[in-house]
């Protein structure tokens, strides 16, 4: 047994996964297990996976019908044996220490949950740095210190990579495996919410890979219409458990609300309903949208776009897409 497992769910990362893999590999921390669970792809990364594991007895990997990330996290769960639990996307990698620090970070505070922050690295080796904060850490004691972080100063993602987790955490929770965007977010805020206690960490350990052709920056599909309905949802239940925080949760809604409409540009897809219920949302709660200090504002002027000349932000969309394939 393990003490820590690491679950890389895996989707046509072929190119990068054995970066990925290897970062686990060189961790200075010894004492782990890696669960790569091969989600049905259909380019290499299948046999990568299996080459990994012929020559490496702590890898485990499990080949599964597509089904969406979500159910690859809930299968590397049942297959995990540590007492932590961390994941990984495929294309992405770690610092040879991120391990180590994050293992002596759950010990010595007693946390539940441990957290560090990543730093972008895109197609042309350009790095940035979203996520840097200036405190020596910040401990969150309770669910709506939790529900805080994650909604107004967002140190907290919703991301479930970039973190490490006490096992027991996973019992009974719901891995939204029916949603295969957005459901990473859903499943964060249940096991902040059980966590309690977490310890967010001002250190880049974890290296995200921002590439043409992901889930995020694709085309609209009907996952997406999915998502947009499960972030409603969400968000209700959210308000009705912290009503102190209805301002911060409705900001942090709307925004990745409107990155559907986006997705429809990228591939000139348009859902006359989804975009309906998108600008009505809009006007219902522009106020405070315009208000919120952690929107930024030129998502403001988004916002007002898509409320109420929704043709005219899917033309000048359109010409930055074209410009940038971002």
């Amino acid at each position: 047994m393990s003490k820590i497992s690491v679950i890389v769910p895996v989707y046509n990362t072929e190119k990068y996964l054995g970066r990925c893999i290897e970062s686990v590999q060189n961790q200075t921390f010894k004492d782990w297990e890696l669960i790569l669970v091969d989600d049905g792809s259909c380019d290499g990364s299948g046999s990568v996976c299996d080459r990994y594991g012929r020559q490496d007895g702590r890898i485990k990997v499990f080949h599964k019908q597509n089904q969406g990330p979500a159910a690859s996290r809930e299968t590397g769960i049942k297959q995990a044996s540590g007492e932590r639990i961390m994941f990984v996307d495929s294309d992405d990698w770690l610092d040879e220490n991120m391990l180590k620090l994050m293992d002596e970070q759950m010990n010595t505070s007693g946390a539940n949950m441990v957290c560090c922050i990543f730093k972008d690295i895109d197609d042309a080796g350009r790095i940035s740095h979203p996520q840097l904060f200036k405190e020596n850490c910040i401990d969150c004691q309770t669910a709506e210190e939790c529900m805080y972080q994650i909604h107004h100063t967002r140190y907290l993602t919703g991301s479930p990579c970039t973190k490490l987790f006490r096992r027991d955490l996973f019992d009974e929770i719901d891995f939204c495996s029916n949603v295969t965007i957005g459901e990473d977010y859903s499943m964060i805020v249940q096991l902040a919410e059980k966590a309690e206690r977490v310890r967010i960490l001002p250190w880049e350990l974890y290296f995200r890979y921002v590439r043409r052709g992901s889930i995020s920056h694709g085309g609209f599909s009907e996952r997406h219409k999915q998502a947009f309905d499960n972030y409603m949802k969400v968000r209700l239940t959210l308000i009705r458990k912290y009503p102190n925080l209805a301002s911060d949760i409705i900001a942090f809604h709307t925004e990745y609300e409107m990155a559907v409409i986006t997705a429809m540009c990228r591939n000139d897809k348009y859902d006359k309903e989804v975009i309906r219920k998108l600008k009505a949302d809009l006007r219902e709660h522009m106020g405070n949208t315009l208000r919120h200090e952690k929107i930024p504002l030129y998502m403001k002027g988004c916002a007002v776009m898509i409320a109420y000349v929704h043709p005219l932000f899917i033309f000048l969309f359109r010409i930055l897409y074209h410009m940038t394939g971002r």
